[in-house]
C-alpha cells in the first residue's frame, strides 16, 4: 500500500526499524504498533505477525531479533542499507526517491536570548522544519550570506538547517545533507530530526526556490543591508593572507552609532573593526567598512581579545593604535 507520500508499507516499516535503532525515545511499544500497522496495510510475514503480537515488556533483545527477521523475510534492507537517494520500494529491495517533496523557504524575525534576529524558516510539503527539529532556524548569514549552503551541487554537503530556540548551533542542531542527482535534490536529515523519512525535490524548482530565497532582501534592516554587503565585498583572500576570518558583522551591542566586524584569528584572538555610522546609508557604509579592511591590518584602529588565557599580549598582526577590547 502507497500512502499520500508515495511512500510504500515497506518503506514505512523500515523507517520504524531505523527509529527504532537510533531514537531513544522510541521504544518496543513503538515498534510493535508499527508492525501492526504493516498489517494492516498488506504486508505479512511469520516474524511480522509474532512482532506485532509481542508486548512492549518483552525483552529489547527479542524485539530487535524480531525486527531483523521481519525485514528479512520481506526484503526489505536493514536500517541503514539504503543507499543516499532511494527509498524501499513495494515487494522490497529499493527504488529511485520520486522528487514529489515540496520546499518553501522564508526569511522571518527570531527571537533568541543571544540575538540573532532573524531565521531562515524551511518547509517541506506544507510543515514547517525548523521548529519541528531544533528549534530555531539559522540566521541568514549562515546559511545565506555570503554563498547560498543550500546550493545543491555534484558533491553532497552537510549543511546546518535549525539551531537550539538559545540561539546557539550546538546547543540543539538539525543538519541536512543535501545531494543533486540528475533531475533531482535529495535531502537526508541528521542530528535532531524534524520528520523520519528523507525528502527528495524536482531539481527545477528545488534550485529556483533557494535563488529566489538568496535573491529576497525585503526582509532586510538597514544594518542587515550593509552586513550582507559587507560580508559579500570584502577581499576574504586578502584576510586570508593574514590568517584572518570573518566571523560576524552588526552593531556594536547597545550603539547602533558603531558597526561592527568581528575576525577570527586561528582560535587564538578575535579582532573587531569598528565604523561610524554618521547618518550613513548602508551601501556607503558597507564601502567604508570594506575600504578599512583592504589596508594592512597594522594601519587598522581595531581592538582585539585573547581567545587562548595565556594569550597576554597583542595579536602579531597588531598595529600600534589596536587596544585590548573592553567588555561594557
Amino acid at each position: 500500500m502507497v500512502d499520500d507520500n508515495g511512500e510504500s508499507a515497506e518503506q514505512r516499516l523500515y523507517a520504524a526499524a531505523t527509529r527504532w535503532a537510533v531514537d531513544s525515545g522510541y521504544g518496543p511499544a513503538d515498534m510493535i504498533d508499527a508492525a501492526c500497522r504493516a498489517l494492516v496495510d498488506g504486508l505479512d510475514s511469520p516474524a511480522l505477525r509474532e512482532l506485532a503480537g509481542a508486548s512492549a515488556r518483552d525483552s529489547s533483545w527479542d524485539i530487535r531479533e524480531l525486527v531483523r527477521t521481519a525485514l528479512d523475510e520481506l526484503r526489505i534492507p536493514r536500517p541503514g542499507a539504503v543507499p543516499t537517494g532511494y527509498a524501499v520500494a513495494a515487494g522490497g529491495g529499493t527504488t529511485r526517491r520520486p522528487g514529489v517533496d515540496a520546499l518553501r523557504l522564508e526569511v522571518r524575525p527570531a527571537q533568541s536570548p543571544v540575538g540573532g534576529d532573524f531565521q531562515v524558516l524551511v518547509h517541506v510539503n506544507g510543515a514547517e522544519m525548523t521548529a519541528a527539529g531544533a528549534g530555531l532556524g539559522m540566521d541568514p548569514y549562515d546559511l545565506l550570506v555570503p554563498t547560498n549552503r543550500l546550493a545543491a551541487t555534484d558533491r553532497s554537503r552537510t549543511v546546518p538547517i535549525a539551531r537550539c530556540t538559545c540561539g546557539v548551533y550546538g546547543c540543539g542542531s538539525t543538519d541536512v545533507t543535501v545531494t543533486r542527482d540528475a533531475d533531482r535534490v535529495h535531502w537526508e536529515w541528521s542530528k535532531e530530526v524534524p520528520v523520519h523519512r528523507a525528502v527528495t525535490f524536482a531539481a527545477a524548482g528545488y534550485d529556483a526556490e533557494i535563488a529566489w530565497v538568496a535573491a529576497d532582501h525585503s526582509w532586510e534592516t538597514p544594518a542587515r543591508t550593509a552586513g550582507r554587503l559587507v560580508l559579500t565585498g570584502i577581499d576574504r583572500e586578502r584576510l586570508r593572507g593574514h590568517g584572518l576570518r570573518a566571523d560576524w558583522v552588526a552593531h556594536s551591542y547597545g550603539d547602533d552609532d558603531t558597526f561592527r566586524i568581528a575576525l577570527g584569528l586561528d582560535d587564538d584572538y578575535q579582532i573587531f573593526v569598528d565604523t561610524p555610522v554618521r547618518g550613513r546609508g548602508p551601501e556607503e557604509l558597507a564601502r567604508e567598512v570594506c575600504a578599512t579592511l583592504a589596508r594592512p591590518p597594522a594601519k587598522w584602529r581595531a581592538t582585539w581579545h585573547a581567545i587562548k588565557p595565556t594569550l597576554t599580549g597583542p595579536p602579531p598582526i597588531a598595529g600600534r593604535s589596536w587596544r585590548p577590547f573592553r567588555y561594557r
